[in-house]
């Protein structure tokens, strides 16, 4: 009997409540993305066709775009009705030809770590000038990806990426709203992707949009986000996911809106739950509490930034990469006469109990199993798993033994979760 002995424990498939719905929603259930919203626009020009590249040569799995048509029709990714904030430009997308845009610079003030800001010296611009040919582009890129993309450009250039589409309006403007809805949606009517989810902040835009173009994924706008948290009406039709802030300003107040409790909602009706930013802090502390609520995307700033928080935390990706933030773990494995106890953690604030079987496996041999529970609000419980009568030929003349427990779950997400803890006595 070898000194050091690797023992399998197996918890099986944790007994997860999940909607019927959860098992057709391509969005739910397959890891925590990283969505890189306008590209990353902390780290990167904003909408620009470098920053979605670099987003996603740095791991992101999802980008975060805003459409908005031109004078002439045209569908152009960028997050302003105006181009003043961002570009070399000036007046409303709407009073500019597709010609006119294409010539602005949408890196001219972007700034590494401040997004877009003007009246700074030159030197603060690194990538100001390149579009216009006053500077070279970096190597593997071209005057172009520094410009104002069109939709079609990006959804050509990465077929197979998802992309996140909201249409965006003038705050007091429905009928422009509605407008941009059936631009995109004469667009989007005969794609055959299924990659795509289209949102806005107008619910009736939405609804628009997925009466035209039903095949497309939608995400809620205010109304239908509200009707769902706060009256628990749906939120509209074709939804798969809540796209939501962690908290809302309105009327004065500022109300809170990803808790555990509104994901663990969204989760049980059969919605993924992607959050995004822009109103809050964003740092690594947020990204970690936000994965312990078990959300499935973060629309990042800083995708650069969350992928290392991903991938320091082994969290697990599209594809099964990783392990589940919110799942059973084991914290230490002993070894007895007759058996093995096991103490298990939770991780994340999932409010659920989670259920499931214990099997110890070594030498390809079953050793024995037994069943646990973890109840709602408790962080940590254990399972003692007696062993079989293999398991006890097996394990005979091991006292003292010391070795390498790997320990296997399966998450909220259902992939196998594995954890190494020291088998003592």
């Amino acid at each position: 009997m070898p000194r050091r002995l690797l023992i399998a424990l197996a918890l099986l498939t944790l007994l997860l409540a999940a909607a019927p719905a959860q098992a057709k929603n391509r969005w739910l259930g397959d890891g925590v993305m990283n969505m890189a919203h306008q590209g990353g626009e902390d780290e990167f020009p904003s909408n620009t066709m470098f920053a979605f590249r670099k987003a996603l040569a740095l791991g992101a799995d999802t980008l975060e775009l805003d459409v908005s048509p031109t004078k002439d029709g045209q569908l152009v990714v960028m997050h302003d009705w105006q181009v003043d904030r961002t570009t070399n430009g000036t007046g409303y997308l709407t009073d500019l030809t597709l010609a006119q845009v294409r010539q602005l610079d949408a890196a001219y003030n972007f700034v590494p770590g401040r997004n877009a800001v003007s009246g700074l010296p030159a030197s603060k611009y690194p990538y100001r000038g390149i579009r216009t040919g006053a500077k070279k582009p970096p190597k593997g890129f071209t005057r172009n990806d520094f410009r104002v993309p069109t939709l079609a450009e990006v959804l050509k250039a990465f077929p197979h990426t998802p992309i996140n589409i909201e249409i965006k309006g003038r705050d007091d403007a429905e009928a422009q709203f509605l407008h941009n809805a059936d631009v995109l949606a004469a667009l989007l009517k005969n794609t055959k992707r299924r990659d795509l989810i289209v949102v806005s902040f107008n619910q009736d835009a939405v609804d628009r949009f997925h009466a035209q173009v039903p095949q497309v994924d939608v995400a809620p706008g205010i109304n239908g986000i509200a009707a769902f948290l706060l009256a628990d009406q749906p939120p509209g039709a074709g939804t798969v996911a809540l796209q939501i802030p962690i908290t809302f300003e309105t009327g004065g107040q500022t109300l809170t809106v990803t808790t555990p409790d509104s994901v663990f909602k969204s989760h049980k009706a059969g919605y993924a739950v992607h959050v995004w930013l822009s109103n809050d802090e964003e740092n690594a502390k947020v990204y970690k509490q936000l994965l312990g609520m078990c959300v499935d995307g973060i629309m990042a700033a800083k995708p650069k930034l969350l992928e290392k928080t991903l991938r320091r935390g082994d969290v697990v990706r599209p594809g099964g990469r990783g392990t589940d933030p919110c799942s059973v773990r084991a914290k230490n494995a002993t070894l007895k006469k007759r058996s093995v106890a096991v103490s298990l953690v939770r991780r994340g604030v999932e409010p659920k109990a989670y259920k499931g079987t214990v099997r110890v496996r070594a030498a390809g041999k079953l050793l024995g199993h037994e069943s646990f529970s973890l109840p709602k609000g408790t962080d940590a419980g254990g399972v003692t798993v007696p062993l079989s009568k293999a398991g006890k030929a097996l394990l005979k003349g091991t006292n003292g033994v010391r070795g390498r427990v790997v320990v296997t779950t399966r998450g909220a997400r259902g992939e196998p979760v594995v954890t190494r803890v020291r088998l003592h006595r």
